[in-house]
């Protein structure tokens, strides 16, 4: 039997003690960044995960819900949209937000499994993330939204993205596009995965389709670089499927400071419909899915968990309907 890594091993991976992996794992002010990193690294190497998980019964709540994030998410606009109704919907039941921005599963986990917190709610996990099974492991209320991980039995709360993105990709193949590009997010992300699933669907139909595909992250910069190509390119795409609004907003910019018309020469569309997305200079066509409602849903789903009489059943999984927004940067190709 594989033996269960402790804070010793950490800390003699990491050449520091082990009250100091103890802090640097909590995100004590006391303890330097870059110990805090060493720390970290050596606890994601080894598996770690707190002792302090172990414990499933409590003797009394702390009315604190942990909103798990991470920094690049954060400088997503759509997450506000998310994390805002959150907050607003806890709150009306009774509990208070702790929003966490952390790097690493062994940071994550120091944070919400040492009875500090009474459930998890995460909204930037990706496929490759420990957390959702070490908190199913150690009796943490949690629940998924917006992302998924490829293992059952995590309460989620996601929009339909393969439905979304079909119905959008074959918006543009009703148009007469044959020259199509996507720009995609990261394939640990299951949004980006379910998102390019939805537009091959329909896309690899049509035969007469060409498709190349270009990825990135969740941002504006993308949509600059991915543009850039493009453009460059010796056969131009007529249109530029986006996985967001962000990357399609930096495609929109590029468009423009290369003299290229929109939608005159290019069609582009986004996902998630930020508010931005509906600004008059951009008038993005976009597929929508009500993030205020994702919210509600995730917070029942937790709520439901922490009732002292929880029903056995197994985890729900929700999954919303999205819907494609017909604004003013799409048109036949030229």
């Amino acid at each position: 039997m594989t033996r269960v890594p402790t804070s010793k091993d950490v800390a003699k991976a990491a050449g520091v003690s082990q009250p100091t992996v103890s802090r640097a794992l909590a995100g004590h002010p006391h303890v330097s960044a870059a110990t805090r990193e060493r720390v970290r690294k050596a606890a994601e190497q080894l598996g770690y995960v707190p002792q302090e998980s172990g414990r499933v019964l409590r003797s009394r709540r702390t009315r604190r819900i942990a909103v798990v994030s991470s920094p690049d998410d954060l400088l997503n606009p759509f997450h506000p949209q998310l994390i805002v109704p959150l907050h607003q919907a806890l709150a009306a039941a009774g509990y208070r937000t702790t929003l966490l921005a952390e790097t690493g599963d062994a940071a994550v986990l120091a944070q919400v499994t040492d009875g500090s917190v009474d459930g998890v709610v995460l909204t930037a996990t990706h496929t490759g993330s420990a957390v959702p099974r070490q908190l199913a492991a150690s009796g943490v209320p949690h629940v998924l939204v917006n992302r998924l991980v490829p293992e059952a039995g995590h309460p989620s709360c996601v929009a339909d993205n393969r439905q979304g993105a079909a119905d959008i990709a074959a918006l543009v193949a009703g148009l007469g596009h044959t020259e199509v590009a996507l720009v995609l997010g990261s394939r640990r992300l299951s949004t980006s995965v379910d998102r390019e699933s939805g537009f091959r669907s329909v896309l690899a139909a049509g035969r007469t389709v060409r498709t190349r595909v270009l990825r990135g992250g969740y941002d504006h910069a993308t949509g600059v670089a991915a543009a850039q190509s493009l453009f460059n390119a010796a056969h131009r795409p007529t249109a530029i499927l986006c996985a967001s609004d962000t990357i399609a907003l930096g495609v929109l910019h590029e468009a423009r400071r290369h003299g290229v018309d929109v939608p005159g020469e290019l069609t582009v569309t986004g996902f998630d419909d930020i508010p931005m997305a509906g600004w008059e200079p951009y008038a993005l066509t976009t597929v929508r899915h009500d993030a205020a409602r994702m919210a509600a849903e995730a917070v029942r789903l937790l709520l439901s968990q922490l009732r002292p009489a929880a029903e056995e059943a197994g985890p729900e999984s929700v999954v919303l309907h999205a819907d494609v927004v017909l604004r003013e940067t799409h048109a036949p190709p030229p």
